[in-house]
């Protein structure tokens, strides 16, 4: 793999590798959201890797690899503490986890890309009673960051993993007769450090059931 140290203009990322430093341009934004968080480095074989700083602290922490023809065949994640990177999750393989108030829940693999990155990192759950939870992981490390449950009734609850045990609910909405998602009006008060409602504790339970909001017509979370 071949890695241009010499610095590039625009926003430089530090990539640590085998105890060696290195910078690279962030040219790609990994959630597509316009923050430009990856770096590409093309391999010999072909293929690629994408380094990418999931925390913006200036360091690359998920390295992704795509073979020859752009599929994805693996990640891995950088530790700082002992600068070694460690396999994450593979494509199509693997499953996620939710953080409860009981521990870590297994949900099963990812099967759907909600983040338009390129691999799946949604997986989706309907229960018994027709309830359906969207669980997301946005930053590559097999866990959820992000739930939508949407019940029978067509009701939307969207929360964010913000805590140990702890999910907040950040939107509220419902399906309409269309089948389109549509935010409640009061949910939009909601805002982080203000009126945000927390799920964990004794009074209410996560327990993995909370949910972010996808656009119904790609299915990317807006």
């Amino acid at each position: 793999m071949y890695i241009d140290n010499s610095g590039a203009d625009g926003h430089e990322l530090k990539i640590e590798v085998d105890g060696h430093e290195y910078t690279e341009e962030a040219s790609e934004s990994y959630h597509n959201d316009g923050t430009m968080d990856t770096a590409e480095i093309d391999g010999d074989d072909g293929g690629r890797v994408d380094y990418t700083d999931t925390d913006h602290d200036g360091t690359a922490d998920l390295a992704t690899r795509y073979d020859a023809n752009g599929q994805m065949i693996g990640q891995t994640h950088f530790d700082g503490a002992t600068g070694q990177w460690t396999q994450a999750t593979a494509a199509g393989s693997g499953s996620m986890t939710v953080d409860t108030e009981h521990g870590e829940q297994n949900v099963g693999p990812a099967t759907a890309d909600t983040t338009n990155s390129g691999h799946n990192d949604t997986a989706v759950v309907t229960d018994a009673e027709g309830n359906t939870f969207l669980y997301t992981d946005t930053d590559g490390d097999g866990r959820a960051d992000y739930a939508m449950e949407i019940d029978a009734k067509g009701q939307v609850t969207i929360s964010e993993h913000t805590g140990e045990h702890q999910w907040t609910e950040i939107e509220h909405g419902h399906i309409d007769g269309g089948g389109n998602y549509q935010r409640d009006n009061a949910a939009s008060l909601l805002q982080f450090g203000a009126d945000d409602r927390s799920w964990g504790g004794e009074e209410q339970q996560a327990d993995g059931q909370g949910i972010v909001r996808t656009d119904s017509a790609t299915g990317e979370w807006t």
